[in-house]
């Protein structure tokens, strides 16, 4: 996207240059230069690489599409900011801030946010531009960045990718993790009460640090009691009902399961996470598959025919006439 300079002020390098001398004086403590204050402006596309913005105060502003790679954003103020879809590679914000910031999107390779402000703001937000309610890190890949300490009380992870993401310490109560995929993520002493990863992807061997931390999980369910209801749910179909059992998988947690040509005709899979999941050449007509998470799964030759897919999220785009 374009960069609307017009928008910006016509001197937010000379004020930037100003808070570098305001910063330094306060070393020496002497008096000198002005601490950068900007609320409710638009940076939409501003480029801020490599910048020290420590101590600054950004209200409600909208840093859009921004690049602040390598900028030091500590101990700033960032409330209520728009920074979803910016580059933040490398940037530090530690100590700063950020409650109900907007970080849908963006950016964050080796981004520092070790003791960050991020719980909801609870005060009206900044007009235009501000943001309110909870922060969001939704649609947001996290590869090597560092949340220890931060408080991220509810804030959404929805559908967010955390790669290497340190979360020691860090309080994560009522956090929404839906739609979410996890790897080598570091829950060392993290508060996770209430927090939501019934639709999270994560390896079954980080379960025990969820459960410790009090995170709200998923049904997970053994290989031989999903081969089980898998026969129960063929012999129902076979007898029109009258024998086995219908398939109500609904929350279930079967997350890289193998249901390869299985017959599902008609089952319950609400909120089941299928992320991964090899369903190549399964049966799924009539089934309820609404909310459910289908991010890389394997749906190839399936046939959803009929299928109640709402909410769903990786469900490939389906064209007039196909049955997948």
């Amino acid at each position: 996207m374009e960069s609307n300079p017009a928008s910006w002020p016509d001197d937010l390098y000379e004020q930037i240059k100003s808070h570098g001398e305001f910063l330094s004086a306060r070393l020496g403590k002497l008096t000198r230069g002005k601490q950068l204050t900007l609320v409710g402006v638009d940076l939409t596309g501003v480029k801020l690489v490599g910048m020290n913005l420590q101590r600054a105060v950004f209200r409600g502003c909208r840093f859009y599409c921004a690049d602040l790679r390598n900028s030091d954003f500590s101990q700033a103020v960032l409330t209520g900011c728009d920074l979803s879809g910016a580059d933040l590679t490398n940037a530090r914000f530690v100590w700063s801030n950020l409650r109900g910031a907007d970080l849908s999107r963006a950016i964050l390779k080796g981004t520092r946010f070790e003791n960050a402000d991020m719980r909801p703001m609870t005060e009206p937000p900044v007009l235009p531009h501000g943001k309110g309610g909870v922060v969001s890190l939704s649609d947001t890949t996290l590869h090597n960045t560092n949340l220890s300490q931060a408080k991220l009380l509810g804030a959404s992870f929805v559908g967010a990718i955390l790669d290497g993401a340190i979360l020691d310490n860090a309080d994560l109560e009522g956090a929404d993790f839906s739609y979410s995929t996890l790897s080598n993520v570091q829950f060392k002493n993290t508060k996770l009460h209430d927090a939501n990863f019934h639709l999270a992807d994560f390896p079954v061997e980080m379960m025990k640090d969820l459960q410790t931390g009090g995170a709200k999980l998923p049904q997970v369910v053994p290989p031989e009691v999903l081969e089980q209801v898998v026969n129960d749910h063929q012999l129902w179909i076979d007898t029109d009902g009258q024998r086995g059992r219908r398939a109500i998988m609904s929350g279930w947690y079967l997350s890289r399961a193998h249901l390869a040509q299985a017959n599902l005709n008609g089952a319950d899979l609400r909120k089941v996470n299928l992320s991964n999941a090899n369903l190549h050449g399964a049966r799924l007509i009539c089934s309820d598959l609404r909310e459910a998470n289908l991010m890389y799964t394997n749906l190839t030759d399936a046939d959803l025919r009929g299928a109640l897919t709402e909410g769903s999220r990786g469900l490939p785009v389906v064209l007039p006439g196909n049955k997948n």
